[in-house]
């Protein structure tokens, strides 16, 4: 009876240590995969062009830090107090500020050809918009949105500028006249507003470029 009991013994002994083994090989996987995700998400903080380069971010390389900026706006030269009024469309803020000045009279691209990316977010002439992203460079071909650029800004949408020329009192009278939207109609043409309403033209026309950012 006791030899009985202690190969039943043996047994779960030798089952037992299996288990810790598999387990400590599993944590060992584990931990293995989640040291290589950690790092990668820490690297990820170094890397500058994981971050737009948008004017609310601050990217500081030297100490592996990115953190949001501490947002300012100058009365001078934005409606600060209008941020509000309309709605950014475009994804980098749900307010929109409006410059108070204009980029004068600029042609939306030297040719009336396609806007492909990186410039527009989609290849082709098909009514999208020059991208935010004021890393890219757009001084080659796009006077209007590189005047913006200049200026760390960008060109409107038809519905952000459709709401300025709406609310034009509260901007000082601003989108009155011919402004350049940021939204291609063709390979050939973009959208303008004349006094509000949005019509396509050839984008080697020049007209009034007035700058926003997403707030």
């Amino acid at each position: 009876m006791k030899k009985i009991k202690d190969f039943f013994r043996f047994k779960e002994f030798r089952k037992t240590k299996i288990i810790i083994v598999v387990v400590l090989a599993l944590e060992i996987l584990a931990g293995g995969y989640l040291l290589t995700y950690a790092q990668q998400f820490i690297d990820s903080f170094l890397d500058t062009s994981r971050v737009a380069n948008t004017w609310n971010v601050e990217v500081d390389t030297a100490n592996g830090e990115v953190k949001l900026a501490q947002r300012s706006c100058d009365n001078s030269v934005w409606f600060c107090d209008m941020t509000w009024r309309c709605s950014g469309l475009m994804g980098d803020g749900n307010g929109l500020l409006v410059k108070r000045t204009t980029e004068g009279s600029q042609q939306w691209k030297i040719w009336n050809n396609d806007c492909d990316t990186p410039q527009c977010g989609i290849d082709g002439g098909q009514g999208d918009n020059l991208v935010v992203d004021n890393t890219i460079d757009f001084s080659a071909y796009y006077p209007a949105r590189q005047a913006c650029k200049a200026v760390g800004a960008r060109l409107p949408t038809t519905g952000e500028l459709s709401c300025i020329y709406t609310y034009r009192g509260s901007f000082g009278n601003a989108a009155y006249g011919y402004f350049w939207t940021s939204t291609e109609y063709n390979s050939s043409s973009a959208y303008y507003s004349q006094y509000g309403g949005m019509y396509p033209t050839g984008k080697q026309t020049s007209y009034t470029v007035l700058c926003v950012r997403g707030w």
